[in-house]
């Protein structure tokens, strides 16, 4: 078994990282088909997913013949808790890492012996993945920082 993000936050962080080059560059807005055509991806995926991040409030759209897809932010300040959080949900490693409000079955929640720790290692992986940005994600010496450091 392995640990994976989707395919859908996969593409997601390719097309992101583009749009963050694009913001540094000061370009105008990126079609999906551009993106699509650049990394060889789905286009009809690519673009549920951006209007995705689109209603989530990570990107804007521009309709017409220059229109496409463009960061609402500068690049430091969208997280990568973001970007899964809006395609995903929330990130839950167990059930017993999901919130109160939530209704979760785990049924051996109160005897569990690693119930805490790993509710502890889902508090630090939220944590990381909130200190982690696009820019870490793109190699572009305008948004260069050291890793996981908030701006």
């Amino acid at each position: 078994m392995s640990f994976n993000l989707t395919r859908k936050t996969d593409y997601a962080l390719i097309a992101l990282s583009q749009l963050a080059q694009a913001w540094t560059q000061s370009e105008g807005p990126v079609s999906a088909r551009t993106i699509a055509d650049a990394y060889d991806l789905p286009a009809p995926l690519l673009m549920n997913i951006l209007k995705q991040l689109h209603h989530a409030h990570l990107l804007d759209s521009k309709r017409g013949i220059n229109g496409g897809y463009q960061l609402m932010r500068d690049p430091r300040n969208i997280s990568l808790l973001q970007v899964i959080e809006a395609l995903e949900g929330r990130v839950n490693l167990a059930l017993c890492t999901e919130s109160i409000d939530e209704s979760h079955n785990c049924q051996i929640e109160d005897q569990c012996p690693i119930s805490h720790p790993i509710q502890r290692f889902n508090s630090l992986l939220n944590n990381f993945l909130k200190t982690m940005t696009l820019a870490d994600l793109v190699d572009d010496p305008n948004l260069a920082r050291p890793l996981g450091v908030p701006v």
